[in-house]
């Protein structure tokens, strides 16, 4: 029961995220690089927050239901990681070009789309998709 309740959390979570993803992608579409900027920094916070809560909660709560998830949750911190520093570098490349932060950022959200769904699949149903 437990694990279906977080299973609902994480899935809301998941989709504040995207809502963040589109406000960076109406950003882009503006052509405003201060709103860009702005909006990939709300974006940031908003992953910082939800990582920790995943790595603190969420993923010990899954590892002490199943010691055997140890290797697949090491993994989906290591993308943690490496989703930081992309969004880190999104907002450092302020001034390179729109379309080549616009493809960076289209490569980021592609791959954190898998990542929540994988995330996801480990508390099993509802899927949010």
């Amino acid at each position: 029961m437990r694990l279906a309740l977080e299973a609902k959390r994480v899935a809301a979570q998941h989709d504040a995220i995207d809502a963040f993803e589109r406000e960076v992608r109406a950003a882009f579409e503006t052509g405003d690089a201060r709103a860009v900027d702005a909006s990939l920094r709300s974006l940031e916070r908003a992953l910082v927050a939800h990582f920790a809560i995943e790595e603190d909660v969420h993923f010990p709560a899954l590892h002490g239901s199943d010691p055997g998830l140890a290797g697949g949750l090491r993994e989906l911190i290591r993308e943690h990681v490496a989703f930081r520093e992309s969004l880190a570098g999104l907002i450092r490349d302020g001034a390179a070009p729109a379309a080549d932060r616009l493809a960076a950022f289209a490569r980021l959200t592609e791959a954190l789309r898998k990542h929540e769904d994988r995330e996801e699949a480990l508390f099993g149903p509802p899927s949010r998709r």
